[in-house]
């Protein structure tokens, strides 16, 4: 018990850097509809640090010239993250840049205590809380941009080949009866993110091989873009029979009804590639078996 205590003491200074984070990045999670999830994974980093927390190593307290490095490298990016953010006010490339500072002092403090192996112990339970950072525009605006003209394009070539005339037109879909917009027919896009936590975080609880944590983490991607692919098309054909003006009734159905369909998918995917990486490991503990049987005969 005393060395728990002695433990999360010494962890005081990483703990305190991440509430000034989660400070900072609350007006994001209430404010901006696809961001409103950063509640779950607060609640998540939490469930993170318990569950590294119950295996972590001894304490190791001893000042390294690399922790001392970090603590340094990241005081200077809130130094001047925080010059920035007084001059041109919050926006998304300065909290990003606030985050990656909070959480190198964050490291700088684990390794303090515990070394190298406190930084692979806890990295995903602090670093995990980048998933619900606002993206900097220079990253959000190609993908989501990049995003929403594929989905437009390939929604124009299938209702062309359901003999409706559509002409895409950037973002947009040309229809007989109206013009659809991606930006309105497929702006759960932008819940990208939440499905980039869901994938990563079932993959860690139940998946050990990171080889397929990553395959399940391309998985849940594909299956949320075309989740929205599907959902942008459902209200195109509804624009073209009733009207642009019935997207409003059946918007948001559509938008909960491909939520579901994503994380369905994502908790089907990491079941079946469980069962997958058991059968792996009955191959290799098998195959082990094998090899002493097969030494002994030709002994």
């Amino acid at each position: 018990m005393k060395t728990s205590l002695s433990s999360l003491v010494l962890l005081l200074p990483s703990f305190l850097a991440f509430g000034w984070l989660v400070s900072r990045a609350r007006w994001f999670w209430n404010n901006q509809p696809e961001l409103q999830f950063g509640w779950v994974v607060l609640l998540l980093c939490a469930y993170l640090f318990y569950e590294a927390w119950e295996t972590r190593p001894r304490i190791d307290f001893k000042l390294r010239w690399w922790s001392v490095g970090l603590a340094v490298l990241g005081g200077g990016m809130l130094l001047l993250v925080q010059s920035y953010w007084a001059v041109f006010g919050m926006h998304a490339a300065t909290m990003y840049g606030l985050a990656l500072g909070i959480l190198l002092l964050a490291a700088a403090n684990v390794g303090l205590v515990f070394g190298w192996a406190g930084i692979r112990k806890f990295a995903l339970a602090y670093g995990f809380i980048l998933v619900a950072m606002p993206l900097p525009g220079i990253i959000h605006g190609p993908v989501v941009g990049g995003l929403q003209r594929l989905v437009a394009s390939i929604n124009a070539e299938v209702l062309n080949l359901m003999g409706i005339p559509a002409t895409k037109v950037g973002s947009l879909i040309h229809l007989p009866g109206g013009t659809v917009g991606v930006d309105e027919a497929c702006s759960g896009i932008r819940s990208l993110q939440s499905t980039i936590m869901a994938t990563i975080f079932i993959g860690y609880l139940t998946l050990q091989r990171f080889s397929l944590q990553v395959l399940l983490f391309g998985c849940g991607i594909t299956l949320a873009i075309f989740g929205n692919l599907i959902r942008s098309l459902y209200l195109s054909l509804t624009a073209n029979a009733k009207g642009v003006e019935a997207i409003a009734g059946v918007h948001d159905a559509a938008g909960w009804s491909i939520l579901a369909f994503t994380a369905g998918g994502v908790i089907i995917l990491s079941w079946l590639f469980k069962k997958l990486e058991r059968q792996m490991e009955e191959m290799t503990s098998h195959g082990a078996e094998l090899e002493p049987e097969a030494e002994g005969r030709v002994s």
